[in-house]
């Protein structure tokens, strides 16, 4: 009992209640993480609950392994391993690992990621002689994912659609249905939905996980969806023994299927529930949370709460003007390196957030030329690299040889001479003879292919049965090192003697590596279980956040980590709400909870930069206006940094003021304040009366004055 003294008042009641369903609203910072894993510590030590009859859901395998850690050193005497406490994704891929067999599906399904989806997509609509141009196979794998958030299945989209084009997108939808069956497959959606079939199918199925998880904790539950409200939902329906803990602010991921709703109407879901809130915060400055509530609290659809903190209030919320993407890295890096030497932090203490993908690049590039340590959560993810995916998908045809995405993607890799009209050919005959696209190797000389192609498939075919047969017998490491030299691709990829492909060899060495430690970790597993791992790591779960480097990530992906220092970059109407949002009110609500979830990162000092300027995906050169969100926060929480478009001296990168009385030449490079970085194509007459031409970004060509410019030399 010792440990519930840790606990604040509402924390000591909130980890102390049972006998109903009960929502707690924590908000940011306020010690979620340590209710959760105290409550779990309480059932067993306390209510003596044995652990294998608790269920625990995040949304990170990250998270989940927090949680098992610190409830590993909240009891001693019980095995913790026992309490299943995993993601939604894994906790569902268990299940089905052990009951898929009832669907018709063998228990070594291969889990396809988004990539493999869209690729069996485009077969669909290849299949049924659709226009690939008018059904874009990407838009439709994203929409039939929507669709199966919302537990809309084929025939129901049919029905509710007149549309010719939505008819047939039914039917693709159908057709990719089946060919993932076909293929021993699900996608992370059918993760989701497949134990709900199994449960209306087989209710002595959910009979008996309602017997076995006789308490469920679920986290971060404002970012469940249908499928998974459905799930847990079902598995309580009897004992209503549940605990939901989240924060409506923070539900940021209503693009791909969450809804906000099942927070807000949890009362409705579950009768007789008890609100408990969690509003202390530990984490940030009150001028932080001042200013993140101050934003937050525009929404309309919203629960009434709001954070408060014992902490001191610190600085306020720095805002910064820029001249473009360009001066905006310059002075994050300015203000990067001045917090740190006035601090004497750490670079690991810095995280650097922006809205897309696209904004990391020029922030890398002035890092990296600095020679300041950086870290990026997302971009290319590791198991996402070519090289890796191969080996990746040798590995799920050895267990799954009905995987028609990975025979198509390794049956030519290493090139063995089956080009694409031998692989046609092979599958169309697989489709013909209703066989699995692997088994048709096996009548290769029905086939109409030439005879080396044969042989090299009857090889191809005697190395994924050998390794097969041996993938239960032999351990990961063994099987992956003996698949790497049975295909030569040491060879393959060292004799090609280029830079790249040295790179490519290394990523591979590195996944050899990975393989290693786990089976090191552990020894009992077998590969199918290695596979699923990868299939569900997220960008944040392989993220190490011991090294002492700047950590650059998109706001999505910072939700659940906090740093001393944050800067969030492009905080710009068009960026920062996103154009798309701006006329949507759900869509703004969501961004607004988004810049909350930025800027309660900060434990200490919160920088917002915006841009007067901003090259769009076209290379034009736009004029950009600081965002509302910005504006939502009162001035008594904000320092605006005085403008300057006269940058000091930063190592690498040299900003020198010059007077208009000394003379530019061709070729020189400046910055305009209002035009921002251009080149010097021409200069007529001497002094400050000289013209000058300069060509700026997006081809803009100026003529100045020289002494009315103000122009400051590169």
């Amino acid at each position: 009992m010792d440990y519930l003294k840790n606990l604040n008042e509402m924390q000591k009641i909130a980890v102390t209640s049972f006998g109903k369903p009960i929502l707690i609203f924590a908000g940011a910072g306020s010690g979620k993480t340590r209710v959760l894993t105290h409550k779990i510590a309480y059932l067993v030590d306390q209510m003596g609950m044995p652990p294998e009859n608790i269920l625990a859901v995040t949304f990170t395998n990250k998270a989940a392994k927090e949680m098992k850690n610190r409830v590993d050193s909240l009891i001693n005497g019980f095995d913790v391993s026992k309490i299943n406490i995993g993601t939604f994704h894994s906790i569902s891929a268990l299940f089905l690992r052990k009951n898929i067999y009832l669907l018709g599906y063998e228990p070594g399904f291969s889990i396809y990621d988004q990539d493999d989806s869209s690729k069996l997509v485009k077969n669909a609509i290849k299949s049924l002689d659709l226009d690939t141009k008018q059904y874009n196979f990407k838009n439709i794998s994203y929409l039939i994912s929507s669709l199966k958030n919302k537990m809309i299945y084929p025939n129901e989209y049919e029905k509710i659609t007149s549309e010719y084009r939505e008819i047939k997108i039914a039917k693709i939808y159908e057709k990719y249905q089946n060919d993932l069956k076909e293929s021993n497959a699900v996608d992370f959606d059918d993760l989701l939905l497949l134990p709900l079939e199994i449960f209306e199918k087989f209710p002595e199925k959910l009979l008996e996980y309602q017997k076995k998880y006789q308490y469920v904790l679920v986290d971060e539950y404002q970012d469940t969806n249908k499928p998974q409200f459905k799930f847990i939902s079902s598995i309580t329906e009897n004992h209503k023994e549940i605990c939901v803990v989240g924060d409506d602010d923070q539900s940021i991921y209503g693009w791909r299927g969450a809804d906000i709703q099942n927070i807000l109407d949890f009362e409705k879901s579950f009768l007789n529930a008890k609100i408990i809130k969690l509003e202390q915060n530990y984490r940030s400055t009150s001028n932080i949370l001042n200013a993140a509530h101050s934003v937050v609290s525009k929404n309309l659809n919203r629960a009434n709460k709001k954070i408060w903190t014992d902490n001191k209030k610190g600085e306020l919320i720095k805002i910064i003007e820029c001249v473009d993407e360009q001066n905006e890295s310059l002075k994050l890096l300015k203000n990067l390196k001045k917090i740190k030497d006035d601090n004497k932090s750490k670079f690991s203490d810095f995280s650097v957030l922006y809205r897309t993908n696209s904004q990391s690049r020029i922030l890398e590039d002035y890092l990296r030329r600095n020679a300041i340590p950086y870290v990026i959560v997302g971009g290319v993810k590791f198991y996402d690299r070519k090289e890796i995916k191969d080996v990746i998908a040798y590995l799920r045809l050895i267990v799954n040889n009905s995987d028609l995405i990975s025979f198509e993607r390794i049956v030519n890799f290493p090139v063995r001479g089956v080009g694409k009209t031998s692989v046609k050919k092979i599958i169309d005959y697989a489709n013909e003879k209703s066989i699995n696209v692997f088994d048709s190797l096996k009548n290769l000389g029905e086939i109409n292919i030439g005879q080396k192609q044969k042989k090299s498939l009857k090889i191809f075919r005697k190395l994924i049965e050998e390794a097969s047969d041996n993938s239960d017998k032999y351990d990961i490491l063994s099987i992956v090192k003996e698949l790497i030299k049975s295909i030569g691709l040491k060879e393959y990829y060292l004799d090609q003697g280029t830079d790249d492909s040295y790179d490519r060899w290394s990523n591979v060495n590195e996944l050899i590596n990975s393989i290693e430690d786990y089976t090191n970790k552990f020894p009992d597993l077998k590969l199918i279980d290695f596979l699923e791992e990868v299939s569900l790591l997220s960008d944040i779960d392989r993220w190490n956040d011991e090294s002492d480097a700047v950590t650059l990530m998109t706001l999505h992906s910072a939700k659940g980590l906090e740093f001393p220092y944050v800067f969030i970059a492009g905080v710009e109407e068009g960026l920062f709400p996103l154009y798309s949002s701006i006329d949507d009110v759900e869509q703004l609500e969501e961004e607004r909870r988004l810049f909350y979830v930025g800027v309660t990162r900060a434990e200490k000092q919160i920088l917002l930069f915006h841009s007067n300027s901003r090259r769009r995906f076209s290379g034009e050169r736009v004029p950009t206006i600081k965002s509302r969100f910005i504006n939502e926060i009162p001035d008594k929480y904000l320092d605006y940094e005085k403008r300057s478009f006269i940058e000091n001296k930063v190592p690498h990168l040299s900003y020198n003021e010059k007077n208009t009385s000394e003379t530019f030449i061709e070729g020189d490079r400046v910055l305009h304040k209002v035009f921002g970085r251009g080149r010097v194509l021409n200069v007529q007459g001497i002094g400050g009366e000289s013209k000058v031409t300069i060509s700026f970004s997006g081809n803009q060509i100026k003529k100045f004055i020289l002494k009315y410019a103000n122009l400051v030399r590169i």
